[in-house]
């Protein structure tokens, strides 16, 4: 077992800057992980500082890119202690082939080092001979060690010849990566709720608790400490899944539709529900409280609202406006149904599950 496996989860909150990494990338690479053709997970602590697998039709992985995501008051330069985490990387490429996990016959994998400062990477300093420096900035984001001059890479070699931190074979796997990332915790939630709203726009309404709730999910993962002390792909507990991803968004849509139905018909449905002022000023708060818990398995009654509403569909055949199968729904589940649930949130259940199930409102 190796001593170092959960050093990470007994970091904890110190590791704030590569959740931002992961929620940076979500949205940065959100079109193609929404595809509905791709299957991923993400865990964060786990062979590196996170990773991303992506999975085939079968099961089996098809790729991984890892990331040793590291924040700095300085840009990074070829020196000694550089070179010591390229070649700690480097044997990470070991690690992920000797997984068990099942690989499809074409795996492979990217080992990037990630960082939000200029990356140099320089030739051996030599009197009369032109230096060779690979500038990776805001401006050229990204390079592979494979693309680097040989007279770099020779420098970073000479400083890996101790094989027990580096597996030169592993090396045309890593890659140098500039994430345009703040040095403070203010500047990373401001760039980050700013991608949500440039991804997600108006079909959610509070897009900071987008922000909090991803890095809830991968502080929940990150805490999870490695099974037994060791490093295994299909220990599902590490896992953060596109599903899971999937879900959260949803939630934050479908109560953006939701208050905005409300906003519509606030009035009628009051009136017809019998919500008091103080409850009606707490719409929108007590609408995302409904759609956690449609998702949360230990909250049964609101469970079996949703399923009542998706149910009862034929309710809809007997009114002319939306209101009055709220009503009708509301009415008919409180006198059948003995509930320990407050009145006002059998009623708030019951339009959060309608506008879902009905999918009317965008």
């Amino acid at each position: 077992m190796s001593e170092s496996v959960n050093s990470g989860v007994e970091g904890g909150s110190g590791y704030t800057f590569q959740r931002c990494c992961v929620v940076y990338l979500l949205f940065d690479d959100y079109e193609k992980l929404n595809s509905q053709q791709l299957d991923y997970f993400i865990c964060v602590e786990h062979h590196e500082d996170f990773l991303f697998a992506f999975i085939d039709e079968n099961g089996c992985i098809n790729t991984i890119n890892t990331y040793q995501a590291k924040k700095s008051r300085d840009d990074w330069k070829t020196d000694q202690a550089f070179c010591e985490i390229i070649g700690k990387m480097s044997l990470v490429g070991n690690e992920l082939l000797n997984d068990k996990h099942p690989k499809s016959d074409n795996y492979g994998h990217t080992l990037s080092f990630l960082t939000n400062r200029n990356i140099y990477l320089q030739s051996k300093k030599i009197k009369d001979k032109k230096q060779h420096v690979e500038k990776i900035q805001v401006s050229n984001t990204s390079i592979n060690y494979s693309a680097l001059h040989d007279e770099i890479k020779e420098n970073i070699q000479t400083k890996l010849t101790d094989g027990k931190i580096a597996d030169f074979r592993q090396l045309s796997n890593v890659k140098f990566s500039f994430i345009d990332l703040p040095q403070n915790h203010k500047g990373w939630k401001r760039i980050l709720t700013g991608l949500s709203t440039e991804v997600l726009g108006c079909k959610v309404s509070d897009h900071e608790a987008v922000i909090t709730t991803l890095m809830a999910l991968l502080q929940d993962i990150e805490l999870t400490y490695n099974n037994g002390g060791y490093v295994l792909l299909t220990d599902k507990s590490k896992r953060l899944t596109k599903q899971k991803i999937d879900a959260t968004f949803n939630i934050f849509t479908e109560s953006k539709k939701a208050f905005n139905f409300w906003r519509a018909h606030a009035d009628d449905l009051a009136k017809g529900l019998l919500i008091k002022l103080p409850i009606k000023r707490r719409a929108q708060e007590l609408l995302d409280n409904c759609f956690d818990f449609f998702k949360d398995i230990q909250q049964l009654e609101y469970k079996k609202i949703y399923k009542y509403v998706s149910e009862n569909t034929h309710i809809d055949d007997k009114h002319i406006n939306e209101a009055d199968c709220i009503t009708e729904l509301y009415q008919t589940y409180v006198t059948t149904y003995n509930s320990r649930l407050e009145k006002h949130m059998i009623a708030f259940a019951i339009i959060a599950a309608y506008v879902e199930t009905r999918g009317m409102y965008g």
